[in-house]
């Protein structure tokens, strides 16, 4: 993946947690998926553990919920995204702007990212 879509990528989730809009950390997002909540654009960082995947790949298949395994972006890029030292996992409501336009880029590479 070419790093300037990359960057891109980390921007606009950066910019949906400003906004309010990101759900971040696993029990979080298991929280707004058992409360029933709107069904969420799930990003998982390239070294998730296995069991982080299995559970979130899981959950979404069942429920409507998209999870998007970020094959080149690690949990420490992913977290300095959000302003954090590391993240995992990152949800945003699958309905938002922010949502979409992740969706359209993913399209664009080849659901590859």
């Amino acid at each position: 993946m070419n790093d300037g879509v990359k960057r891109n990528l980390l921007q606009k989730i950066g910019l949906a947690r400003r906004a309010g809009l990101a759900v971040i950390g696993q029990d979080r997002i298991r929280t707004e998926i058992s409360a029933g909540k709107a069904p969420l654009l799930v990003f998982l960082s390239n070294d998730a553990s296995s069991a982080v995947e299995r559970r979130f790949l899981s959950a979404a298949a069942k429920r409507g919920d998209r999870a998007v395994h970020l094959e080149s972006v690690s949990r420490w890029e992913l977290g300095a995204a959000l302003g954090l030292a590391s993240a995992q996992v990152v949800g945003l409501p699958l309905a938002s702007q922010f949502a979409e336009m992740l969706l359209e880029d993913l399209r664009r590479e080849g659901d590859v990212i």
